[in-house]
């Protein structure tokens, strides 16, 4: 029996730790699964049909007709049949619930996923037949995570070196975040790793003046008030809202409060556009689905 028990002991030490190596071989295969998912996406369409000449786009007109796309063939459709129209220089909000297809409506106009179905005019271009770097080079955005690379303050917002330093102050100081910019020892101050040095809310809005600086007449927000204190996203909106006019703003929200003084919105369910219309209007109709929206976020 005391034999018995003396090779026991490293037995069951053994077991753990080919039960933890196991484990380990598991998690790792994770990985591996996403390695060869990802050698698996086709190439991006480089080259189109058409080239753009000028300044486009020229007026920020957005179509979408009878649009539908899939991020995967066998999952239904993130976006099903939907049309719209967003007019120029006009400001509109996109809501729903998780997993409505808000950003999918970015991800497309962006061409980050192809669409099966549909065509998608901006200033009545087909951007389907656009080289699709050039496409996204003309769009503005701020993404829900704001995103700075290593390197000096200056190559963060002006990557291509297209503006004057006295035209990037001017923007940080509309932004609000100039003081920080001039503490952190200006546009020629190093940026750490994904912006450590600065807080989330000063790196959202060190990304909209980077958006702002490209002059767009197209500027998407992706929930870019989504992990910021409430101080900072006034700030953010009130910018937007002075330095904006006559720019199409396209603006995914997870907040109702951000779209209250909206031009207009749209309301998306599972991949469907389910209502459209002035966000006032639209409250004063109790049957409406964005005033259920907003009685449930009382």
């Amino acid at each position: 029996v005391g034999l018995a028990l003396s090779y026991a002991a490293p037995l069951v030490s053994l077991l753990g730790s080919f039960l933890t190596s196991f484990t380990e071989t598991e998690k790792e295969m994770v990985s591996v699964e996403r390695v060869l998912q990802y050698m698996d996406v086709p190439q991006e369409e480089v080259s189109g049909r058409q080239s753009l000449t000028g300044k486009w786009p020229v007026q920020g007109l957005v179509e979408f007709h009878n649009v539908t796309m899939r991020y995967i063939p066998t999952l239904p459709p993130a976006l099903s049949n939907i049309s719209f129209t967003i007019q120029e220089g006009t400001h509109v909000g996109v809501i729903g619930r998780t997993g409505a297809g808000k950003s999918s409506i970015l991800n497309a106009l962006f061409r980050l996923t192809p669409v099966c179905n549909g065509d998608i005019m901006v200033d009545g271009v087909n951007i389907n037949h656009l080289p699709v770097r050039e496409l996204r080079s003309r769009l503005a955005v701020v993404p829900q995570s704001p995103f700075l690379f290593h390197g000096s303050l200056r190559d963060n917002l002006d990557p291509l070196g297209l503006s004057e330093d006295w035209r990037i102050w001017e923007i940080l100081e509309k932004c609000k975040v100039k003081a920080e910019v001039e503490i952190a020892g200006g546009l020629d101050s190093n940026v750490k790793e994904s912006g450590c040095s600065f807080s989330v809310g000063q790196r959202q809005l060190l990304c909209l003046a980077r958006a702002l600086l490209k002059s767009s007449k197209i500027l998407c927000l992706d929930e870019c008030t989504a992990n910021i204190d409430v101080h900072t996203a006034s700030l953010l909106h009130n910018t937007i809202s002075s330095e904006c006019k006559g720019v199409t703003v396209i603006t995914i929200a997870h907040r109702i409060s951000t779209v209250l003084d909206l031009d207009s919105i749209l309301i998306l369910d599972r991949g469907i556009l389910v209502e459209q219309g002035e966000p006032q209007r639209l409250l004063q109709d109790d049957s409406s689905i964005f005033s259920s929206f907003v009685s449930a976020s009382k």
